[in-house]
C-alpha cells in the first residue's frame, strides 16, 4: 500500500474512532511501526491528526481532553516524537552526551527519556525492550563495552520496529548489519597526543588505561603513533585496575606507574581519566619532579584537567556534539522511514587536544 492510501486509512480510521494505536494500525496495514509513525508525523505537521503516546488522536478529540484536563498542553505543544536513550552511567563522561541530545531534542521538539545501566548488560537489554515495548519513536543507547556477536542485545537492536542509532561503542563489521553508530576516533585522540609529546622532546611515553571500552582504541593509536617514532623502546602499556567501590583512584597502582616510568626512562604518560592522572601528577610532584620539565602529563578526557593543581593538557572527546549528532540523525531516520533504500550512517567524530600547562611552559590553553 502506498503512502497515500495508507494515511487515507489512518484518516478514515480516526473519523470513526477518534484514536488509533500504532501497533494494532501497523498490523492492520501490513506495515513496520516505522512506517507508520513517518505518515503520522506527517499527517501531524498538515494539523491532521495529533500524536500521543503509542498512537494518536483525531483533532476533535485532542480538544476535548484537553478541555477535560485543563493542565494538559496545547496539541502545537506536543512533541513530534519520543526519543529513548540508554546509558551506561549519568555519574560521569556522559552528562555531556546526554546534554548534546537534549539541546537536539528541543530543537527538533522532541521528548527525550534517559535511562542508566550501571555498565550491567542485563540491564541494558532490559531497558532497551521496556522503552521499544513502551512505544518510544526511536532509540539512541550506549552499550557497556563493543557489541559482540552472541549479544542478545545485537539481537534486539537488529529486529526492533524503530530506527536504532548506537552512540560511542563500536560494532565488529562482520556483524554489524544496518545498524548505525556515532563514535569518538579514541585512536586518533591517543595519536594526537603521543604526536604532541614527541614534538615537546620525549621519546619514552606511557600509555595508562583502566580496562574501559575506550582503552581499545587508545591503545590502538598509541602502538600507531608509537611505531611512527621508530623507537622501539620507547613504549610502556599499562592497564590500570579498576579501584574498589567508594574510591576514584588507587593510589598504589598509581605509585607503581610512576617506579616503572622512572626505572624505564619513561619522561612522559597519557592516562585516561581526570582522576587518574590528577593524582598521578601529585605523585610526581611529590617526587620532587617538576612539570613538565622533567615529566609530561596528558589527561585523556577533560571534565576537570584544567582544575588540577598543574593544569593537564587534555584530549577533549567531543561528547556534546555525539549527543546532538546522534540524535539528529535517529531523527532523519525516523522521518525517511523504511521504504526508500538508504545508505548506513556510521559517523566517527574527532577528539581535540587542549594544551596547557603539564606539557609547555606556558598559561596560554591552546586547542590544536
Amino acid at each position: 500500500m502506498v503512502a497515500a492510501a495508507r494515511r487515507d486509512v489512518i484518516l478514515r480510521e480516526l473519523e470513526l474512532r477518534g484514536s488509533i494505536t500504532n501497533a494494532a494500525l501497523a498490523a492492520r496495514l501490513g506495515v513496520s511501526q516505522m512506517t507508520l509513525r513517518r505518515d503520522l508525523i506527517a499527517l501531524e505537521s498538515n494539523g491532521l491528526l495529533v500524536r500521543v503516546h503509542g498512537g494518536a488522536l483525531s483533532p476533535g478529540v485532542a480538544v476535548q481532553q484537553e478541555r477535560a484536563d485543563p493542565r494538559a498542553s496545547r496539541a502545537s505543544e506536543r512533541p513530534v516524537a519520543t526519543i529513548g536513550m540508554i546509558v551506561p552511567t549519568s555519574a560521569y563522561y556522559f552528562p555531556e552526551v546526554i546534554r548534546g541530545a537534549s539541546q537536539a531534542a528541543r530543537e527538533l521538539n522532541c521528548r527525550l527519556v534517559v535511562g542508566a545501566t550501571s555498565y550491567s548488560e542485563a540491564e541494558e537489554l532490559r531497558q532497551a525492550q521496556r522503552l521499544i515495548d513502551r512505544g518510544v519513536d526511536a532509540l539512541l543507547i550506549t552499550p557497556h563495552d563493543t557489541i559482540h556477536e552472541d549479544s542478545p542485545l545485537l539481537e534486539l537492536l537488529e529486529r526492533a520496529p524503530v530506527p536504532i542509532v548506537v552512540v560511542e561503542r563500536s560494532i565488529d563489521e562482520a556483524m554489524a548489519g544496518r545498524l548505525e553508530w556515532v563514535r569518538s576516533d579514541h585512536s586518533y585522540g591517543a595519536e594526537i597526543a603521543v604526536r604532541h609529546l614527541v614534538d615537546e622532546g620525549h621519546e619514552r611515553i606511557a600509555l595508562a588505561a583502566r580496562p574501559v571500552a575506550t582503552a581499545t582504541g587508545l591503545n590502538i593509536g598509541y602502538q600507531r603513533a608509537m611505531r611512527a617514532t621508530g623507537n622501539k623502546a620507547g613504549r610502556m602499556r599499562r592497564e590500570l585496575p579498576h579501584p574498589p567501590a567508594g574510591q576514584n583512584v588507587l593510589i598504589s597502582e598509581l605509585t607503581q606507574l610512576l617506579d616503572d616510568c622512572l626505572a624505564q626512562g619513561v619522561t612522559a604518560a597519557i592516562i585516561l581519566g581526570d582522576a587518574d592522572s590528577m593524582a598521578f601528577t601529585d605523585l610526581v610532584i611529590e617526587r620532587g619532579l617538576r612539570v613538565p620539565e622533567d615529566f609530561g602529563v596528558i589527561a585523556y578526557d577533560d571534565e576537570i584537567s584544567a582544575l588540577a593543581a598543574v593544569p593537564l593538557t587534555a584530549v577533549a572527546p567531543p561528547k556534546h556534539e555525539l549527543g546532538h549528532t546522534a540524535l539528529r540523525l535517529v531523527m532523519d531516520r525516523l522521518r525517511l522511514g523504511d521504504e526508500r533504500a538508504r545508505s548506513v550512517v556510521r559517523m566517527i567524530l574527532l577528539p581535540s587536544l587542549i594544551v596547557r600547562e603539564s606539557t609547555l611552559r606556558t598559561r596560554d590553553s591552546v586547542r590544536l
